[in-house]
């Protein structure tokens, strides 16, 4: 968990100029509107890295709804709370194996660019489960496939490893977690897994 606290941390002052240049961040906008977010709901963003979703999610929940965001890295969570300071935005740093968050809290939870980085998934997973409201809503996202993930974190070694699970023990994860009617698209420049809270 220190090895990839510190391996964010030094890479926060860069990370947005270099993984979202314009024509990514047009592709997250698409992105953002399929997890189908309904105005004045209660959204957790799960290692929210700089915050680069915030507009996009602050935009779904409209005015009456809010998000709170938490990351492990220090650096990533400090950058995402200077660049926007509605009320209706919380950031806070977290492991997201222990959720200083009160159960039953949230409508949706979206998880974007972080599971693999996640050093417990299942104990993730189930505290996402406790946090999040009954039929309450879990989206996994990435703009890459399930194997363009694994090639692209196994080329640094500070996260090499990093790796979402296969889809047969990704939905045995879910379901011990206390998630339901799970659904997973893994195609090339894009991986979306979603569930509901049992």
């Amino acid at each position: 968990m220190d090895k990839t606290r510190d391996f964010f941390d030094q890479l926060a002052s860069t990370w947005e100029a270099e993984s979202f240049p314009p024509e990514t961040r047009k592709k997250l906008e698409a992105l953002v509107e399929t997890f189908e977010i309904q105005r004045g709901a209660r959204v957790l963003d799960a290692g929210t890295g700089t915050g680069i979703l915030h507009p996009l999610l602050l935009r779904a929940v409209g005015e009456t709804g809010w998000v709170l965001a938490f990351d492990l890295s220090y650096e990533m969570i400090a950058r995402a709370a200077k660049k926007t300071a509605p009320a209706s935005l919380l950031c806070l740093q977290a492991d997201s194996a222990k959720l200083p968050l009160a159960s039953d809290t949230f409508d949706h939870i979206v998880c974007f660019a972080a599971f693999p980085h996640f050093a417990d998934q299942r104990c993730a997973l189930q505290e996402m489960a406790r946090v999040a409201k009954k039929d309450g809503q879990l989206v996994i996202a990435h703009l890459m496939s399930r194997a363009e993930i694994a090639h692209h974190h196994d080329s640094h070694p500070s996260v090499a490893g990093d790796h979402l699970p296969e889809k047969g023990r990704l939905q045995r994860m879910f379901s011990d977690a206390g998630w339901r009617a799970m659904e997973i698209t893994d195609e090339p420049g894009q991986y979306l897994a979603r569930a509901n809270k049992k």
